[in-house]
């Protein structure tokens, strides 16, 4: 009988441990996932926040973090409006999150011109965005993506053009000498 129940603690020893080694395996596996996701997270050169079905701030990185002005600790739980205020620049007015159409829809979006993100600071900048569903591997929608950036530089260049279009037309309009 002691032979028996040596045997069987043995057995369910080695089962134990390869149970535990199986975990330990899958753990391992899921962290180096998330470790990856975060890297790519951080490393993308746009801003870029993700949510939760209900729109609250799940992740932030860093280059959203300097456009917005909220650090991801303060960020996440946040409902998506407050981190990211956005108006339409001709007319001042708030803009409609664009979380809930993305949720609603299913669909990926791109939002209107002339948008100018408000900073935690006040600082306005303008900003050219989409946003996404993010999806599972049953294809179900657990919260979205909004990809953004700055285009502070890119609208300063386009006035220059303008107004060097402006001055030119100008120059060959007022120009006395016939064609």
């Amino acid at each position: 009988i002691l032979f028996v129940f040596t045997g069987f603690t043995v057995l369910y020893n080695i089962r134990q441990k390869n149970i535990f080694k199986e975990l330990y395996n899958a753990e391992k596996s899921l962290s180096n996932t998330l470790d990856e996701y975060r890297t790519t997270l951080y490393s993308i050169g746009d801003a870029v926040i993700t949510t939760d079905l209900k729109g609250n701030v799940r992740s932030i990185n860093l280059v959203a973090e300097d456009l917005t002005g909220w650090k991801e600790e303060d960020a996440v739980g946040k409902p998506l409006n407050e981190v990211f205020n956005i108006v339409d620049e001709n007319t001042g007015e708030e803009i409609k999150n664009p979380c809930y159409g993305i949720l609603k829809e299913g669909l990926v979006v791109n939002l209107q011109n002339n948008v100018l993100l408000i900073s935690k600071k006040g600082d306005k900048i303008p900003i050219a965005d989409s946003g996404a569903p993010i999806k599972n591997e049953k294809n179900e929608t657990t919260g979205i993506v909004l990809v953004f950036r700055d285009q502070t530089e890119e609208r300063l260049n386009l006035k220059a053009i303008e107004d060097s279009e402006t001055k030119y037309r100008y120059l060959f309009k007022s120009n006395p000498q016939p064609m």
